[in-house]
């Protein structure tokens, strides 16, 4: 395992976080309208993500999510040793990214969130969130450039149509838990989100390979491999 996609895969989390997180905080301190709040948070972090995807997808294969981690697994495109190594450090960035953004406006840099999201329904958000995002993940994974389109894409739209506003990630909502910004969640609520996650990740492979799966021969000549 190489030490760069280690540190690839910590600050591409991180910097997804900080970019929602700061956002979050950016939207309360300037604006009372939730819908604005919201398009700033879905421009900041979909922007971003676009961003760590092309910068990544050579040197760790920009996974950034212990959920597409598991599934790229499943489906047999990175090995065991890959997995075990990028969740940790996956969490590890998301946190610090937590850290970084109430340190860029000026709250405590350690904070535990008391945004409490115990709504039945975001189960079900989790698991279309997930499930589309792991779908499209699978669909593009040869090619950097289209992932690096249509994941952001299909955030920016979950945003919007789910309860949640999309987590759609087991690291990024243990590292939510360390900030006070609007986008945090509260301890208590993370076990139902990141169980939902996953059940989405299984759902979306399980998509993948029924509907999309095409042979290595018949698939279109790609680019820049995510992984």
């Amino acid at each position: 395992m190489k030490v760069r996609a280690l540190v690839m895969e910590f600050l591409g989390t991180g910097l997804i976080i900080a970019a929602v997180a700061g956002a979050g905080y950016m939207a309360s301190g300037t604006t009372q309208d939730a819908a604005i709040g919201l398009i700033m948070n879905s421009l900041s972090g979909c922007a971003m993500l676009a961003i760590v995807i092309r910068l990544g997808a050579k040197i760790s294969g920009a996974h950034y999510n212990p959920a597409v981690s598991v599934v790229l697994l499943l489906a047999k495109k990175v090995d065991g040793k890959t997995v075990l190594m990028y969740i940790p450090v996956q969490i590890a960035g998301a946190i610090a990214g937590a850290m970084l953004a109430n340190s860029m406006y000026g709250a405590h840099i350690y904070a535990i969130s008391t945004n409490v999201r115990s709504n039945s329904v975001f189960i079900i958000s989790e698991i279309v969130a997930t499930a589309g995002l792991v779908w499209v993940v699978l669909r593009n994974a040869k090619n950097a450039n289209k992932v690096a389109i249509y994941v952001p894409l299909w955030i920016l739209s979950a945003y919007f149509f789910t309860s949640s506003t999309t987590f759609a990630n087991p690291a990024i909502t243990i590292g939510r838990v360390f900030t006070q910004s609007p986008v945090g969640i509260a301890p208590s609520s993370i076990l139902r989100f990141i169980s939902a996650q996953f059940v989405g990740a299984i759902l979306g492979w399980a998509l993948y390979g029924f509907l999309t799966n095409e042979p290595e021969s018949d698939q279109a000549a790609a680019s820049d491999p995510v992984i």
